[in-house]
């Protein structure tokens, strides 16, 4: 891929998406996504948009993976007991290899990026 790609948050159309894996433990996520790149060849390099309503959901961090909270709150818990509180404005590292659980407080937006 020799271009730049870019896309307006805010407006980009998202599609019905809730990540492989994962398991609902309370509410309904009704998550919604959208891909702005991705290669798994050699490794994770992907980057795109999440949104979800209020929820609980866990699953494992196959890939290092960097989130910027655009809007909402969200905690998130590793099985080690790591934890952290994230609201609009923040971002995070959570690092491969780890059972994670979302508590999403409210509806959430986020981007995200995994890599190797």
């Amino acid at each position: 891929m020799d271009e730049i790609k870019a896309v307006e948050s805010g407006t980009v159309e998202l599609e019905t998406w809730q990540p492989d894996g994962v398991t609902i433990h309370e509410g309904d996520p009704e998550g919604r996504g959208f891909t702005l790149f991705e290669n798994y060849e050699g490794g994770a390099r992907a980057t795109g948009v999440f949104e979800c309503e209020p929820s609980k959901t866990t699953y494992e961090l196959e890939y290092n993976e960097i989130i910027y909270v655009l809007e909402g709150e969200v905690t998130i818990e590793l099985e080690n007991g790591s934890r952290v509180d994230l609201k609009a404005g923040m971002q995070a590292f959570l690092p491969a290899g780890h059972v994670s659980t979302w508590t999403f407080h409210t509806k959430f937006r986020e981007v995200w990026v995994l890599a190797d």
